[in-house]
């Protein structure tokens, strides 16, 4: 069966089926950079609407001098913030370190917030832009480049057993 002569086989009709086409690979990569090129604002919140929260760090072995340099800076500015909130943020976070090597051999960081500040935004790259705004970019680079598995947030509740 032939196409020619019908709309399909067309100069029109693969003018509109490749236009539709290129519509679309357009959209396609349009999204694709969009979700790849995220800006650190865009990136989930992490809260606690509970009492008291934990945030595992996996970390690369080869890169713990940088995660502890770059929390430990974040955690001074925190406390020595203008903001009350920001400070209350500062007094439950307690940072800790695993003995036993946790998977892939990554480091295990733990942030114990104790008490949590209910709704107050903990993530990293929101806090580093916000206390430190000439070096964000450093700071965050080293910080995420700190990964190895990723990071896990838990909502804490204490258990009344007694």
């Amino acid at each position: 069966m032939s196409w020619v002569g019908t709309e399909q086989g067309s100069a029109w009709g693969r003018l509109r089926a490749g236009g539709g086409l290129a519509v679309a690979a357009a959209a396609g990569v349009a999204i694709g950079m969009a979700l790849a090129h995220r800006s650190e604002a865009a990136q989930p919140a992490r809260t606690f609407e509970a009492p008291a929260g934990l945030i595992l760090n996996y970390i690369r072995p080869d890169r713990t001098a940088a995660f502890e340099s770059v929390a430990g800076r974040l955690l001074g500015a925190l406390a020595g913030s203008e903001s009350p909130e920001r400070r209350a943020q500062a007094a439950g976070w307690k940072m800790y370190r695993a003995l036993e090597p946790g998977p892939n051999g990554n480091v295990l960081y733990v942030w114990l917030l104790d008490p949590a500040v209910a709704g107050a935004d903990y993530a990293a790259a929101g806090l580093l832009r916000e206390t430190f705004p000439t070096e964000v970019q450093s700071l965050y680079e080293a910080f995420n480049g700190a990964f190895g598995v990723g990071q896990a947030l838990i909502n804490m509740e204490p258990v009344d057993t007694f």
